[in-house]
């Protein structure tokens, strides 16, 4: 380069670093003609001049820098620490010598896939440690199925059984044998659940692995089957026979069946004892290959189509609760349907026809009828009733059955076409009925007392309708009514002079103006049933004086001075007093004072007297009532005629 050069290029640096430096301006061509594009000769790089022609094209490519940028040196670093964190975190968690994972631990259980119910069943539990680190405090937990009972003690029911393994080194292996018993429907599946618990060194964690052992029952030490209607009428007495049978070759003890009722069922007798609440019956020891069966009967009330279901338990007593299901053998479940009746059956007593209990009385003869309704948009044919009669007030000689066929060594009477035309056909919506006598008697004697006295009247009508496929299918309605024979509460009111217990005085015959003393007597007796709250009244009339004396003394008895009433208040009567120590009975003295204008007459001394009380098995109000006492003493043995009569 030339000085010349040189010195231009120094005072275009000036120029350009300059403040002063004038602002350059490219220059504007006025004409818009083609002009040639004009190339710039100025070199493009200052610091390093060409060395030979031609060279300044690659100069900066030449001296570039050879480095990265920091920003990109600084993200590929973190990318490389990534990916080499990443690698080191998955070669610790898979191949790490001091991790700990449950899915290297296995629960492996060797034992049978299906056991006969009530056996001894033995199975094997190991846990095997495939962990590179030992496994400590190994706590293994079993939790059984319902019906699970100890091998040893057979009353005991084995819910849950734990045990604690040794430490489980790396590689190694824990193992326990476990035993129990069993029982179940048969076929069906029992779960098992291992749970195993551990900790590990240098950690207070504790970690869990779980499995599930599987069982089949294939038989069942002891079957339980019921047996029952599928369908009945709302109110309609059901039965349900409940066989326990042992399939066992040992003897099942301890035994108790619980029945689980549905709403509106009620237990109305059983033919075995039960426990304490009616839903529970100790069935003790079932022999080998032997079987127990109960019977029991209810009302089952609901809607139309409604469904009840009832669900009946077997199993052991608790050994620490009498009368308590402690492990639970075998379930079972009976759905009954609760239809409206085809048709419809009342008994009516003496134009009595509803539903509830018929109060009657001895030897007082009993209408009753029968009436049925079909209920069915078809008719029904070959109709025919039964009715049955039972009690310990039934007298088999006292039934009239009307048109009925009676079979007195059943106690039952029948209706049927042949007795009866109007049950060979009984169109839609049409009724009928027929009607029948019966008296209730009191068999008692003295050796026996027959006490809460009742009959029962069963009934059951049934016919055939024809179905929707033409097929005649069997309608059945059922009723039952219950009477119940009232105790028969008597008052005996007598007048005395001369008996104990009390001395009496004045003349005989009663004379005006003078005092003369008598003594009444009550004496009230039942028969059959319990009476409670029993009561003598009676009125005094004004001219006799309440002399207060009373025997026996301490007798409930009170006087009304104001009213002149008498009350007796005799309280609790038993059974069948007459001619007993058993029997009610209070004597009072009274004065009566005549006056001149009673000469001649024979005065009433006590007004009527009523006694009433309650009947305990009845509910009844029972009376009693006798006429007045006058001044004729006639039961008394040293009454002569023309005692009676008032004197001057």
């Amino acid at each position: 380069m030339t000085p010349e050069e040189q010195s231009k290029i120094e005072e275009l640096k000036k120029s350009l670093y300059s403040r002063n430096a004038p602002e350059i301006r490219p220059k504007r061509h006025l004409d818009f003609g083609a002009r040639p594009v004009e190339t710039s000769n100025i070199p493009t790089d200052w610091e390093h001049p060409p060395e030979e022609p031609g060279e300044d094209v690659v100069l900066n490519q030449k001296y570039k820098p050879a480095g990265l940028p920091f920003l990109t040196k600084f993200f590929l670093g973190s990318l490389l620490f990534f990916v080499i964190a990443m690698s080191i975190g998955a070669y610790l968690m898979f191949n790490g010598s001091n991790i700990i994972s449950a899915n290297n631990i296995d629960i492996v259980i060797d034992g049978p896939v299906t056991v006969a119910g009530g056996d001894p069943i033995s199975f094997v539990v190991q846990v095997r440690n495939k962990n590179n680190i030992t496994l400590e405090s190994v706590d293994m937990a079993i939790d059984f199925p319902v019906g699970t009972v100890d091998v040893a003690e057979r009353s005991k029911e084995l819910k849950q059984y734990r045990e604690f393994m040794n430490d489980i080194s790396p590689g190694g292996i824990g193992q326990k044998t476990v035993k129990a018993v069993l029982y179940g429907e048969e076929n069906s599946k029992k779960e098992i659940t291992i749970t195993i618990s551990y900790r590990v060194a240098g950690s207070n964690a504790i970690f869990q692995k779980q499995k599930t052992y599987e069982l089949l029952l294939s038989s069942s030490p002891l079957s339980l089957s019921v047996s029952s209607f599928k369908e009945v009428t709302s109110g309609q007495e059901i039965e349900f026979e409940v066989t326990l049978a042992s399939n066992s070759a040992e003897i099942i003890r301890n035994l108790l069946l619980r029945a689980t009722y549905p709403f509106g069922f009620t237990l109305t007798s059983t033919d075995t004892k039960m426990e304490s609440g009616g839903s529970t019956w100790k069935i003790g020891d079932i022999p080998p290959h032997g079987k127990k069966v109960i019977k029991f009967k209810g009302k089952l009330e609901g809607q139309d189509n409604e469904m009840r279901t009832f669900r009946f338990t077997a199993g052991a007593q608790s050994v620490k609760t009498s009368g308590v299901i402690g492990t639970e053998y075998i379930a079972a479940t009976k759905e009954v349907s609760i239809k409206k009746p085809f048709i419809s059956a009342s008994i009516a007593f003496d134009g009595d026809d509803g539903e509830g209990i018929y109060i009657g009385e001895f030897n007082r003869p009993v209408k009753a009828t029968i009436s049925w309704f079909n209920n069915l948009p078809t008719s029904i044919i070959d109709g025919e009733i039964h009715l049955k009669l039972s009690g310990n007030s039934f007298d088999k000689i006292s039934v009239s059955p009307g048109e009925g066929l009676y079979r007195s060594a059943d106690n039952e009477i029948v209706w049927n076409r042949i007795t009866t035309p109007a049950l060979g056909e009984i169109g839609a919506g049409e009724s009928g009925s027929v009607s029948f006598m019966f008296t209730p008697r009191d068999f008692s004697t003295p050796l026996r007392s027959v006490t809460s006295p009742g009959l029962a009247v069963d009934l059951s009508v049934s016919g055939k309708r024809i179905s929707e496929s033409n097929v005649p299918e069997n309608v059945v309605s059922s009723a039952r009514r219950t009477i119940r024979i009232s105790s028969q509460l008597s008052l005996s009111s007598v007048l005395v002079r001369s008996l104990p217990p009390f001395e009496n005085t004045g003349p005989i015959p009663p004379k005006a103006e003078k005092m003369t003393t008598y003594t009444v007597i009550w004496t009230v007796d039942n028969t059959a049933n319990t009476v409670t709250g029993a009561e003598v009244r009676a009125l005094l009339p004004a001219y006799v004086k309440w002399l207060g004396k009373v025997s026996p003394v301490g007798e409930d008895i009170s006087f009304n001075s104001k009213n002149g009433e008498l009350v007796w208040r005799a309280g609790h009567v038993d059974t069948y007093t007459a001619n007993t120590n058993r029997r009610k009975q209070v004597s009072f003295q009274i004065g009566f004072e005549p006056s001149v204008a009673q000469v001649g007459q024979a005065p009433f001394l006590v007004q009527d007297t009523t006694l009433t009380g309650l009947d305990d098995y009845t509910g009844e109000i029972l009376t009693n009532t006798r006429q007045a006492l006058t001044t004729v003493f006639s039961t008394d043995p040293a009454y002569k005629d023309g005692h009676d009569k008032v004197v001057r």
